[in-house]
């Protein structure tokens, strides 16, 4: 069995409407905001659950435990969101491999939206809970509720996995030639790539405790030695976490096999690089850079990770003929241009609206009142969006009445 034959044979016939590099790379860019999310929740969660039962020690510890709940329970909603582009981009292009490595954990693929639903619901209890005087039995629904996440993010992993090695495929599906259809197994662990992913969750919590003691530094409900002490924490969780993220790099890096020349690629030697450079970074600014800079060298950091993991499903594919740039294009111009224009438009300004709201009210304490600006941009976020889903059932009507007549 030719394995690229079959590979190209299972692309969806219709094709795709714009050349597939379009895909790619919005696939690579909104990857890198999922990915953030799910690092600073769990982040969050663990230092959530270490300060709860760590708050007999001091206020600080309390109070810490008390926020980051609130931020890992926040964290979870926008990685779930976030999550759906990069899915739904990878679909497209990657049609053949996603759709395989699904079925063939096909109950493991359901089983993490129960267990996401679970795990959510644990942690809200927790969030609900985790108040001043709170019992330490509770913490209980933090751990299960940050262990079911872990799971989630290993079932993910596998699917990625199991995705880059379609010559396993029929040895799974068929062991010793007898069908197994039940979707049972996870057939592929890369731990070294799992863990190193996860361990990025270190540095990000140290960066986001940075930022976070700047954000509320002039708010007089957040004590200066508070939030001093949420910084000198999170410079050691972004110094420290960066090395162990480095050193698990280097065990991802060399497990690659031969054959595909990543061992000794430029961009994954250019992540580690990124990786020591920003606990530099962070190590020897100190006070002298707002938190900002170096949550934004974290971004940075997570963009040539993302570019490398698509680099390396590249080069797996490379001896199957598996190339994306020979998918099949049926350009479709009307429903580009209503994704760009909901992308930027909707996206843009609506989304926009929403994060300078929240940016700005959480600065204040006690009720925010929004200046000129922001409540013009409210204004025009509302009509911008009654534009576009004007347009959208405009445009759907159109084609359906084009279709029905033709018919």
């Amino acid at each position: 069995m030719d394995v690229g034959s079959v590979l190209h044979t299972m692309r969806d016939p219709a094709g795709i409407p714009s050349h597939p590099v379009v895909f790619q790379v919005l696939m690579i860019v909104t990857w890198i905001f999922h990915i953030a999310f799910v690092h600073m929740t769990l982040g969050t969660a663990g230092l959530a659950i270490y300060a709860f039962y760590k708050r007999r020690v001091g206020t600080y510890w309390e109070q810490l435990s008390m926020a980051m709940t609130k931020s890992a329970k926040v964290g979870v909603s926008l990685l779930i969101v976030l999550g759906v582009a990069p899915l739904l981009f990878t679909q497209v292009i990657y049609d053949p491999q996603w759709y395989t490595a699904s079925v063939l954990s096909a109950r493991w693929l359901i089983a993490f939206i129960f267990t996401l639903i679970i795990g959510y619901c644990s942690w809200f209890v927790f969030y609900y809970s985790n108040h001043k005087g709170a019992r330490k039995r509770l913490g209980i629904f933090a751990l299960v509720g940050l262990a079911l996440f872990l799971l989630d993010g290993l079932i993910m992993h596998v699917l990625a996995y199991q995705s880059l090695l379609p010559d396993q495929w029929m040895s799974w599906y068929a062991p010793g030639g007898s069908v197994d259809t039940r979707g049972a197994k996870l057939h592929a662990i890369q731990w070294p790539r799992y863990l190193f992913i996860i361990s990025l969750s270190l540095p990000a919590l140290g960066l986001y405790l940075i930022a976070y003691a700047d954000y509320f530094r002039d708010r007089a409900d957040r004590a200066a030695d508070y939030l001093a002490f949420t910084r000198r924490l999170g410079l050691r969780f972004a110094v420290n976490g960066s090395v162990i993220s480095f050193v698990l790099l280097l065990a991802w890096q060399f497990v690659h096999p031969a054959a595909t020349g990543l061992a000794w690629h430029p961009v994954g030697w250019l992540l580690a690089a990124a990786l020591l450079g920003l606990g530099y970074f962070v190590r020897h600014s100190g006070e002298r850079v707002h938190g900002y800079l170096p949550l934004l060298a974290g971004l940075c950091v997570l963009g040539v990770l993302a570019v490398w993991r698509e680099l390396i499903r590249i080069r797996y594919m490379i001896p199957y003929g598996y190339d994306i740039r020979d998918y099949t294009v049926h350009a479709d111009w009307p429903s580009m241009a209503l994704f760009f224009s909901t992308f930027v438009g909707v996206g843009g300004l609506v989304g926009g609206f929403f994060l300078i709201t929240t940016y700005r009210a959480g600065q204040v304490q006690g009720l925010y009142k929004a200046d000129k600006i922001v409540a013009r941009m409210g204004t025009a976020a509302v009509a911008v969006l009654g534009l576009w889903i004007t347009i959208f059932f405009a445009y759907g009507i159109a084609i359906w009445m084009r279709n029905a007549f033709a018919l």
